[in-house]
């Protein structure tokens, strides 16, 4: 596989300078080491992406927002998670990466994961080859049918491999991106390995790009390995909505699934941290109804509010 290297930077007739280009500006250096990276991961250089114009610190980074390329305002929080992105879609031809920081969460990352699944089959056809690493069928089990019926995931069009090795789990997911008949390709892995490196999941990119499929790297316990993914969302999970009084089907009492998404990674739009909800009516994201409220007081004594007036803490009258 061909790897791309950064030419030496030449700063005049004589010999090639091995370091920056010695920008006269500290925000000419970022962009020099941003342009060198790209360069490294096979990506477009940092001028073709973010334009000529960096972007304040305040407004954090983001698209191009010279006259040449206007920015678009969103509310990242009331539509669904398209508009933090941007730009970047989930049905491009990519790799992105859905992380928990504890294994403890993997039910709602895999959930988050399967929301986006369900959302991305609507609009794509074929079936989904779902890669699960034996760690993680062993810690958090597998995708269950009545659960993936329940968020608009048909069961029949799931390709569901569990391979024995991590080394199986890699080349399985790399040659079902390279089949566009597939709708996506998932891939869950427990933990950091050492073959999931920057290499590894820049092949990953390059095999989704050229063959048409996005590729989806859900990763349990492991947060901020490097990547050459082109989003990567790290995955909470968040207090739910108060349930229906009168529950109609038997999972109804639980309320719906709400998680805390920070997309800290995204190389054609912006980052962000939003709350986002699953509505399993309409089968979409949307901005979380009202959570339930945190017990005041909570601790070894009753909250003092709630006391009435003239009683003491042993609920007897002074």
């Amino acid at each position: 596989m061909p790897v791309h290297r950064a030419a030496p930077v030449r700063t005049g007739m004589g010999r090639p300078d091995r370091g920056l280009s010695h920008p006269s500006t500290k925000p000419g250096k970022i962009a020099e080491l941003r342009r060198r990276i790209a360069g490294l991961e096979g990506r477009l250089p940092f001028e073709t992406q973010l334009g000529p114009a960096l972007a304040p610190a305040a407004s954090g980074q983001g698209p191009d927002t010279s006259p040449k390329a206007p920015a678009k305002k969103t509310e990242p929080g009331l539509g669904v998670l398209e508009n933090l992105m941007r730009g970047a879609v989930f049905s491009k031809p990519a790799l992105h990466e859905v992380v928990s920081a504890q294994s403890r969460n993997s039910g709602a990352l895999t959930g988050f994961a399967m929301g986006v699944i369900a959302r991305l089959m609507k609009n794509r056809s074929g079936s989904v080859l779902w890669c699960l690493d034996p760690q993680v069928g062993r810690e958090a089990g597998q995708p269950y049918g009545p659960g993936l019926m329940r968020f608009g995931i048909d069961p029949s069009r799931l390709i569901l491999v569990r391979p024995r090795r991590a080394e199986e789990l890699l080349w399985a997911m790399e040659e079902g991106a390279r089949c566009p008949a597939l709708a996506a390709v998932v891939g869950e892995v427990q933990g950091a390995l050492k073959l999931l490196d920057l290499t590894a999941t820049r092949r990953l990119m390059l095999r989704a790009q050229a063959g048409g499929v996005p590729v989806f790297l859900v990763r349990h316990g492991v947060v901020g390995e490097p990547t050459a993914a082109a989003t990567r969302w790290c995955v909470a999970p968040h207090v739910s909505a108060v349930p229906p009084l009168s529950p109609q089907g038997p999972h109804d009492g639980l309320g719906q699934p709400v998680w805390v998404v920070d997309l800290n990674r995204n190389r054609t739009g912006r980052e962000g941290r939003l709350t986002v909800e699953w509505t399993y009516a309409a089968r979409e994201f949307a901005a979380p109804a009202r959570s339930l409220p945190l017990v005041p007081g909570a601790g070894l004594r009753p909250d003092s509010a709630s006391l009435a007036p003239g009683r003491a803490l042993s609920g007897k009258g002074s």
